[in-house]
């Protein structure tokens, strides 16, 4: 039987730490395996996405690709089929893809590490409208949160909560200080870390915390901004290798060792610093 291939896609993607988690548990469980990355710029990414399904046995779809994913596939679970997004493919008999959205429980675990496991009546700010807020929009729709969604452009932020979370109140990105003011958490799902961007003003933070999705040299920009308002800021890892796990689920039915790669990526985050 040949190696079995996976790969993270994405753009930028050279920052992944996806190859240091997924490589580490295939070694711990003696797999016959190998997971990279795929850099793609496309117009036509669905097209490129779904054409990988000849080669590898399974991607993880990162910024800004998520939608792409979704139509790449030629099937998707009910819950990634409502979010309109998906993260994690998966190659079902030796055909095409089948979509799954493994952000959820990626998110929630980030969450839980920010402000602890009681949802109910958490007021959050959604900064971002994207395939990763779509997934943490889920999750806070679900679990009872008050939700504020902020975003450059407020039709998708309206949009985004349409879809997924109708009660949820929208504004422009340039809200967010007012949103902010009586919310218990402000969660970053923007690459504004990525692109170069700023953070608009936040009001003062009272320990309260600021989640940035993201992990590393992109979200520290962010964070430290955040932490200078007084915000106690959190980073994306616990959500980077919460999602990984249930990815790495789905693909050998083996539930790996989460702890060790948390500390396995903290550690190269900061010798990246």
């Amino acid at each position: 039987m040949s190696r079995k291939l996976f790969a993270v896609v994405g753009d930028p993607v050279s920052h992944s730490l996806s190859p240091l988690i997924h490589n580490r548990w295939i070694a711990e469980a003696g797999l016959d395996a190998h997971y990279s990355t795929i850099h793609l710029q496309s117009a036509n990414a669905a097209d490129d996405i779904r054409a990988l399904a000849t080669e590898y046995s399974g991607l993880n779809v990162t910024l800004p690709h998520k939608m792409a994913a979704l139509e790449a596939a030629l099937s998707a679970t009910p819950e990634t089929r409502a979010i309109g997004a998906a993260n994690t493919l998966s190659r079902e008999n030796g055909s095409g893809w089948t979509a799954h959205n493994t952000d959820v429980a990626g998110f929630s675990d980030a969450l839980t590490a920010a402000v602890g496991s009681n949802r109910t009546n958490l007021s959050v700010v959604m900064i971002g409208a994207g395939g990763a807020a779509r997934a943490a929009v889920a999750s806070l729709a679900a679990s009872g949160a008050k939700l504020a969604i902020v975003n450059r452009s407020v039709a998708n932020a309206q949009a985004l909560a349409a879809d997924l979370a109708p009660g949820a109140e929208t504004g422009e990105l340039s809200q967010l200080a007012a949103f902010a003011e009586t919310a218990d958490v402000v969660v970053n799902s923007a690459s504004l870390g990525h692109a170069g961007g700023s953070l608009p003003d936040l009001p003062a933070g009272r320990g309260r915390a600021f989640l940035d999705l993201s992990y590393g040299k992109a979200a520290a920009q962010i964070l430290e901004v955040a932490a200078r308002s007084g915000w106690t800021p959190h980073d994306g890892l616990p959500m980077l290798v919460g999602q990984a796990a249930a990815a790495f689920r789905i693909w050998f039915g083996i539930s790996p060792d989460e702890a060790g790669a948390l500390k396995a990526c903290r550690e190269a985050v900061a010798v990246r610093a």
